[in-house]
């Protein structure tokens, strides 16, 4: 029996199997007229290959809009502690109604609490500093929550790719134990050695090809 094909290979280790038993089924005379039971396989990994892209270009766009809403979002609330240190010390309850520490690191906290940290200023009303730069920080905290959720999305999108590609591996493998089993019961027919049916599938797997296209890993929080 050919072996069982993993999820954690390759898809160029997939398409090199099935080029490989295609070309070999091709080659022998008894085996050709089979060769059309593998016609469908390469759609297959052709198909797995466009989700796992899409799992990659959601991740990477998600992970590009978060780290420039959450820069820019940080930009706006050094501006405006800077405008209100104009007008009040750092000690008084004003100052301290929006950082509890240094602006420098009050920035450092998770994205998720400084947008609500940011939501939260933006229902003061009657506060000048903070209406200079109400309309920024809308921004900017809108930008980062929409940045947050598109990464939650693309942990669906990254999910699909990864039971796709098991799906995948499963389908191949059924795939190829049906053609062995074919080849199997034409030896018998042609008095062909026992061996036959496995010359056409490969006995190598490419080295290091564990998981070397498969979609990113999941962000720390």
């Amino acid at each position: 029996m050919p072996r069982k094909l993993s999820s954690d290979e390759t898809l160029d280790t997939f398409e090199d199997e099935i080029l490989y038993t295609r070309a070999a089924l091709e080659a022998d005379e008894d085996a050709a007229e089979l060769l059309t039971e593998t016609d469908g396989w390469l759609a297959l990994v052709d198909a797995q290959r466009a989700r796992d892209r899409s799992a990659r270009i959601a991740e990477t766009s998600a992970s590009a809009q978060r780290a420039v809403a959450n820069g820019r979002l940080d930009d706006a609330c050094i501006r405006f502690a800077k405008q209100l240190a104009l007008d009040v010390p750092t000690s008084s309850p004003r100052w301290k109604r929006f950082f509890s520490r240094a602006p420098s690191q009050w920035v450092t906290q998770r994205l998720v609490n400084q947008i609500a940290a940011v939501r939260g200023w933006l229902t003061i009303e009657g506060d000048a500093a903070l209406d200079a730069h109400r309309a920024v920080l809308t921004r900017w905290s809108d930008a980062a929550q929409a940045a947050l959720d598109r990464t939650a999305s693309s942990a669906q999108v990254r999910g699909a790719a990864r039971i796709g590609r098991e799906e995948l591996a499963d389908d191949l493998t059924r795939e190829r134990d049906g053609l062995h089993a074919a080849l199997a019961t034409r030896a018998t027919e042609r008095g062909l050695p026992r061996e036959w049916p496995a010359r056409f599938f490969r006995t190598e797997t490419r080295r290091g090809d564990r998981d070397a296209d498969a979609p990113p890993p999941a962000p720390a929080s």
